[in-house]
């Protein structure tokens, strides 16, 4: 007999969102969150607040995959707003943006990210997580996507980087960033 969650085809992965309905000792529990950890026995989801549950895997009795969280349109976010977000990333120049969920379509997602936390280093820049935001200064597609893995799991949904060097600007329209 399989479980739940082996009937989430193909095999749930570690780095997934998901959904999951559980039976635990302290009664029914609910997660929606990134798995963490997955063995014979247990799994284990940690939510946007940061919150780990451990759930025993003989104990689920529903699940899904979830795709990351759609965000608000950020081409419509005030300009002082970006702005201000740069400024505490210590990032400058022409801002780009784009929702996380539409940059991450079809990726698949790492087994593991940076620590929680609001700044975290990705391809030798820094990015800093606030908010539903993620801001790089002058990153690279590459970059980007690695932050918004990293900072999805804590509720960002759109990402900003900062540059004006053209070459940079180039690669970060072809991956779908606008500029505001």
């Amino acid at each position: 007999m399989t479980d739940a969650v082996d009937r989430l085809l193909p095999g749930l992965r570690v780095g997934e969102r998901v959904s999951l309905l559980a039976v635990t000792d302290a009664g029914p529990a609910e997660a929606l969150g990134f798995v963490t950890e997955l063995d014979a026995d247990a799994l284990a989801v940690v939510d946007r607040h940061g919150t780990t549950h451990r759930l025993p895997r003989a104990g689920v009795r529903a699940g899904k995959r979830m795709a990351v969280a759609l965000g608000r349109n950020p081409l419509t976010t005030p300009r002082r707003v970006l702005d201000d977000l740069a400024a505490r990333a210590g990032a400058s120049g022409t801002p780009y943006v784009v929702r996380i969920s539409d940059l991450l379509a079809g990726l698949e997602p790492p087994a593991a990210v940076p620590p929680w936390g609001q700044v975290a280093a990705f391809g030798g820049v820094e990015a800093r997580f606030e908010g539903e935001w993620v801001t790089l200064p002058a990153a690279g597609p590459d970059a980007a996507r690695a932050a918004a893995w990293w900072a999805t799991r804590m509720g960002a949904r759109s990402v900003q980087v900062r540059t004006d060097d053209p070459k940079v600007a180039a690669r970060l329209v072809d991956a779908g960033f606008r500029t505001p």
